[in-house]
């Protein structure tokens, strides 16, 4: 296990390689915070439920013109006024006990009788999945909080509709087949490529980082629609990478242990497949997560729901890669025999029989030494 050792005085992979610390011996102590926080959400979950958007429980959407011009009457400038702009909706909104779900920038096109002119737009959604009646009412009244003049109301305003809740069912039950699918498939990928005992390692880490996230998220009341779903799926091929390489890293060691005749110990292996890749694993995560960290601090709200689920589980992977799935496998994994050894020392035995026969010659019968004296 010394080859790898690093030469260089100042090099960072020295002073991991050359650390004493057992992750494989202290992996009791690493599954404490994570169970703390999946029972919180597990409480969460049966007490207030998951904060579901519209893309799960119905609702509709509208497209409202924001006119930077003034040509229409408004003065709304969406790159600086989009809190105002959703202040505004909400203002309506509230009064019929709804409010604001998700709001971002498009694109609109208004014709006339006197223009046609296309420009930015704000697509909002609210839970408002029963009536259309009152959609009606609720786009008169967001024409008159925006100030703009009767002649013009018909095409300042898109109602996009009703989505219902069974679509709503359909599509939650859609995304949990693919969730499912997606595991599965890590599973026989993992399986095939290195053994059955990594891959259900794998598979227990993948479900600790998807329970991590889903916690926090509960915790932090983050409004759940398709795009969660779709970072989730993300979670899952990130956090997987982090673990195929710790197990590349393994295959080796093992492989290594037994061309040179030596003993398998399953903590010393783990524990020096994850020093290996320590720093490897850190860099990598670290340079994601500044990333992410900013898509979700400056991105409008539909871009937070997706980033702010992948930052959390970008830490919550890293730390099941690094600190559970080797301490896992160390467990369970048990060492094949060397069946091609011994069978090679059968084969030994037998070949050095057959030569001491070749050896010895037959003695003559008396017959044979009765003549020759003759």
């Amino acid at each position: 296990m010394e080859r790898y050792k690093k030469k260089t005085r100042f090099s960072l992979d020295e002073k991991i390689l050359n650390t004493k610390f057992n992750f494989c011996k202290n992996l009791k102590w690493f599954i404490i915070a994570p169970i703390i926080i999946i029972l919180v959400g597990v409480i969460l979950l049966s007490t207030v439920g998951f904060n579901l958007g519209i893309d799960f429980t119905g609702g509709s959407n509208m497209t409202i013109f924001i006119d930077k011009d003034g040509t229409y009457g408004t003065k709304y400038d969406i790159d600086k006024d989009l809190g105002e702009i959703e202040r505004v909706i909400n203002g309506v909104l509230n009064k019929y006990n709804y409010s604001v779900s998700s709001i971002q920038k498009t694109t609109m096109v208004v014709d006339d009788d006197d223009l046609r002119t296309n420009g930015d737009a704000v697509l909002v959604k609210f839970q408002n999945n029963t009536d259309d009646e009152l959609n009606e009412t609720i786009k008169s009244e967001l024409l008159e909080a925006f100030g703009y003049s009767e002649d013009t109301e018909s095409g300042l305003i898109s109602n996009g509709g009703i989505t219902t809740a069974n679509v709503s069912s359909e599509l939650m039950m859609n995304s949990f087949i693919a969730l499912l699918v997606a595991v599965v498939v890590i599973l026989i990928y993992v399986a095939f490529r290195f053994e059955l005992t990594a891959g259900l390692a794998a598979i227990l880490a993948l479900f600790h980082d998807l329970l991590v996230t889903a916690s926090i998220v509960l915790i932090c009341r983050i409004e759940i629609n398709v795009s969660f779903i779709a970072s989730l799926i993300t979670i899952l091929g990130y956090s997987i990478n982090n673990t195929i390489i710790i197990f590349d890293r393994m295959r080796d060691e093992i492989k290594y242990a037994r061309q040179t005749d030596a003993k398998i110990v399953n903590e010393q292996i783990a524990n020096v497949s994850v020093r290996q890749t320590m720093t490897r694993s850190v860099l990598t995560t670290l340079t994601t997560f500044i990333m992410i960290f900013f898509v979700t601090v400056i991105g409008v709200a539909n871009i937070r729901e997706f980033a702010f689920p992948i930052m959390i589980g970008i830490l919550a992977g890293f730390y099941s890669s690094v600190f559970i799935t080797p301490g896992l496998w160390a467990i369970a994994y048990k060492p094949r025999k060397r069946k091609k050894k011994a069978n090679q020392v059968k084969k030994n035995n037998k070949k050095d029989a057959e030569e001491v026969e070749e050896v010895e010659e037959p003695k003559p019968e008396n017959d044979e030494v009765s003549i020759r004296n003759a």
